[in-house]
């Protein structure tokens, strides 16, 4: 009994300190600025991969069109291949095995558009693909008019010479891309 008369606090739980029952101090400066930071970075990296298709959205971009004004900052040309309509085409046949291809096609969508690629393919009587190409747009728009817009319900008309090496074919499609 005598040792627990000399050191009484030595046994008294409420007096100890133990590590959990530490206050802790109030947050510093830098834990506020570096939160701050990791918020502005998540906001970065979201922006980073949803913009793209936010702005290709049809019922968000004309609200987006009037910030992007305010801001000066561009926003990415709208693209939609289903927005393209193929009114008619033809494959027609020239001299030396060359042919012309028309296409007419209407932007349907309520912002202009790139000029989509072009993919014709060639068919045998059986309906299997004897050849296929892709045309990007510079290889058939006019040289004068590079890189122009296809504005919103515009129909555009295209007429472009193709060699053909194998000219027994017996159908054709052209697809937009």
């Amino acid at each position: 009994m005598d040792t627990e008369q000399e050191n009484p606090a030595e046994y008294d739980t409420a007096e100890q300190n133990f590590a959990w029952q530490k206050k802790t101090p109030l947050s510093s400066k830098k834990y506020c600025w570096g939160s701050l930071l990791g918020v502005l970075l998540l906001m970065a990296q979201v922006s980073y991969f949803i913009s793209y298709p936010l702005s290709q959205n049809t019922k968000i971009r004309p609200y987006l069109i009037p910030i992007s004004n305010l801001l000066k900052i561009p926003l990415p040309i709208y693209r939609n291949n289903s927005d393209f309509t193929v009114i008619g085409s033809n494959l027609i046949a020239s001299e030396n095995q060359q042919y012309h291809v028309q296409i007419s096609f209407i932007n349907h969508a309520d912002f202009p558009q790139k000029h989509p690629k072009l993919r014709l393919t060639l068919l045998n009587l059986q309906g299997g693909i004897l050849a296929h190409r892709v045309f990007s747009s510079q290889s058939y728009q006019p040289q004068q008019l590079p890189n122009t817009l296809i504005q919103p319900n515009a129909l555009l008309t295209i007429d472009f010479p193709v060699n053909i090496p194998n000219p027994n074919f017996s159908g054709y499609s052209i697809k937009l891309e």
